[in-house]
């Protein structure tokens, strides 16, 4: 399970959101198998944001994160699905 977000961590904990993730994945486990859970936060709202009215998110800082901490989360993704898939054989 990959959860993607637009929200910090620190409001995703707070709001409860990886509580409720866990449990999910612990039903997903419990029917279907091996799971895991990856958290990707802050991600990016628009693809542009001189198109759009939007002063709840720091540009400047949702493109530093996209640039320094968005491809880790992709590496994470990509190793979740080799994993995967050399269990599947």
């Amino acid at each position: 399970m990959i959860y993607t977000g637009n929200v910090p961590e620190s409001m995703m904990k707070e709001v409860g959101y990886d509580r409720l993730l866990s449990r999910y994945k612990d039903l997903f486990e419990r029917f279907m198998g091996p799971t895991e859970l990856l958290f990707v936060n802050d991600t990016y709202q628009f693809s542009d944001y001189s198109k759009y009215v939007s002063t709840a998110f720091d540009e400047a800082a949702k493109a530093k994160r996209r640039q320094e901490v968005f491809p880790k989360d992709c590496q994470k993704a990509f190793e979740m699905g080799v994993r995967f898939a050399s269990k599947s054989r």
